[in-house]
C-alpha cells in the first residue's frame, strides 16, 4: 500500500534533512524520498515531480511552512500535507492546523515517522475511494469541523491556558455549553450540587474529554437520522460509544500508556462505529438490505458492507475524519478495528484499545441489529504484539464498565 510514493521532505536546518535522510535510509525500498530547503525550492520541485506527501518544518525564512502549504493545497490538492516542528505554541498550532492534515512535533523517532506516514497512506486510500464520495458526499458537500474544536486543540495544547480561557470559546456554542453542563450535571458524577458555571464544569470533566465532547456533538449534527424505524436504534449506538471508550482508555492506561495516548484511544473508541450513523444518515436503503442480510448470512458484517456499499462501515468513518484532518492513529483505530493485524506497528496503540474494547463490549441486545456489531478478537494479531496474555485483565475491565453503565 506504501509502494512507489512519493514523499517531500522540506526544511531550512540542513542537519534537521540529514537526519531525516539518516532515520528514513531503511525504508528507501517502500517509498521515493525528495529533499528541499525553502518553500520556493520545494514548490519548483512539485512542478517536476508529481509528491503524494509533503512534510514540511513550520518556522522557515522566506516562506512559512503554512505558507507553503496554502499553496501546495491550492495547487496540488491531492497531495497530503503534514507539519513537522518544534514550534507548539497556540498560534502557531492553530495556524499549522488550517492548512495541515497532520502535525507532528519535534524530536520525533524514525519509528513514529514511519508508522505515521503508513497510517496516512491507508487512509488516503479511502479518500480517493470514489465510491465512498459518492454515497457519503464529496468534501465540499460534508460539513466542516467546527472552528471551536481547532480552538480547543490550541489552548489545550498551550500551557498557559487557564479553565476560565477555555470556558470562554466554550461559550461561543450554546449547544456545546447546555451540553457541556448536562454531561456534569448527570448521574455519571455523583455530584450533590447543580455546576452552572462553564469553568467549574471544565474543572470536573477535564480538559481531554472537551474535544471528544465536541467532536460527538457534531458528529450527530453532521449525520442526522430521519427515519423512525432507524432512529431508535440511535440511542442505543451512542451508549455503546460511550462504553467503548471508556474501555479503551482503561485498557491503553492499564498497559501503561503515557501522553494523550489515553486519549486517542478514548476518542477511537468513541467514533468507533461512526459509520454505520453514516449508513444511517446517507445510505438508507442499501442500510435495510444490509440489516436483512446480517439476518440471514452468516457472512461477517465487513464483507456483506464491501458488496453493498462498495466500502465498509470503517472506511466510511476514516474518509470523513480524514477530511476533518482528525489525528491519523485515531483514524486508523476506527479503520483497521476489525483486521489490526494489517497495521504494521508492533506495540500497543489506539488500535488495539478500541479493537479489543469493541470485541469485549460486543453487543447482543440490539434485536435485528446484533449481528452489525459482530467482532472477533485477533489472537494472531495480539500474539504477534506479545499481549495475548492480557485478554483476561481487559475482560475484568469490561466486566467491570458494563456494571458502571448499568448503574446509570
Amino acid at each position: 500500500m506504501t509502494g512507489n510514493k512519493h514523499i517531500l521532505f522540506v526544511d531550512d536546518t540542513e542537519h534537521v534533512i540529514s537526519g531525516i535522510k539518516r532515520q528514513l535510509r531503511p525504508y528507501r525500498g517502500q517509498w521515493h524520498l525528495h529533499f528541499a530547503t525553502s518553500g520556493k525550492q520545494a514548490l519548483e520541485l512539485m512542478q517536476r515531480q508529481p509528491i503524494d506527501l509533503i512534510v514540511c518544518d513550520m518556522m522557515m525564512p522566506e516562506m512559512r511552512g503554512d505558507e507553503l502549504l496554502a499553496k501546495v493545497a491550492a495547487a496540488y490538492p491531492g497531495t497530503v500535507r503534514m507539519i513537522l516542528s518544534g514550534y507548539t505554541d497556540e498560534t502557531n498550532l492553530r495556524l499549522g492546523l488550517e492548512v495541515a492534515h497532520q502535525y507532528l512535533a519535534k524530536p520525533c523517532s524514525a519509528e513514529i515517522l514511519r508508522e505515521t506516514l503508513c497510517q496516512v497512506f491507508k487512509i488516503q486510500a479511502c479518500v480517493d475511494n470514489p465510491r465512498i464520495a459518492a454515497e457519503v458526499g464529496e468534501a465540499s458537500q460534508l460539513p466542516s469541523l467546527p472552528k471551536i474544536y481547532h480552538e480547543l486543540n490550541a489552548a489545550i495544547g498551550d500551557e498557559r491556558a487557564t479553565s476560565a480561557q477555555i470556558a470562554d470559546i466554550f461559550a461561543k456554542d450554546m449547544v456545546l455549553s447546555a451540553k457541556l453542563l448536562h454531561l456534569v450535571n448527570s448521574p455519571y458524577f455523583g455530584l450533590q450540587r447543580t455546576v452552572s458555571n462553564l469553568t467549574d464544569a471544565i474543572n470536573l470533566i477535564g480538559l481531554k474529554k472537551l474535544n471528544s465532547l465536541v467532536l460527538s456533538v457534531h458528529v450527530k449534527t453532521a449525520f442526522p437520522v430521519n427515519d423512525p424505524a432507524v432512529e431508535r436504534y440511535m440511542e442505543y449506538l451512542w451508549q455503546d460509544a460511550a462504553r467503548v471508550a471508556e474501555l479503551a482508555r482503561l485498557i491503553a492506561l492499564s498497559e501503561r500508556q503515557s501522553d494523550d495516548r489515553p486519549d486517542q484511544a478514548y476518542l477511537g473508541g468513541l467514533l468507533h462505529n461512526m459509520g454505520l450513523l453514516i449508513f444511517m444518515s446517507r445510505c438508507g436503503d442499501k442500510l435495510k438490505i444490509l440489516v436483512e442480510q446480517a439476518v440471514n448470512s452468516d457472512k461477517p458484517p465487513a464483507e456483506l458492507e464491501m458488496s453493498i456499499f462498495g466500502f465498509t462501515r470503517a472506511e466510511a468513518a476514516a474518509y470523513v475524519l480524514s477530511l476533518w484532518k482528525i489525528p491519523p492513529r485515531i483514524i486508523e483505530s476506527i479503520l483497521l478495528q476489525n483486521t489490526p493485524s494489517d497495521s504494521e506497528y508492533n506495540g500497543v496503540n489506539a488500535l488495539t484499545a478500541v479493537h479489543a474494547a469493541s470485541c469485549l463490549l460486543n453487543p447482543t441486545a440490539v434485536p435485528g441489529y446484533g449481528r452489525l456489531f459482530d467482532m472477533a478478537l485477533d489472537q494472531t494479531y495480539l500474539q504477534r504484539i506479545g499481549k495475548l496474555d492480557r485478554i483476561g485483565e481487559w475482560r475484568a475491565l469490561a466486566e467491570d464498565v458494563t456494571a458502571s453503565f448499568a448503574k446509570k
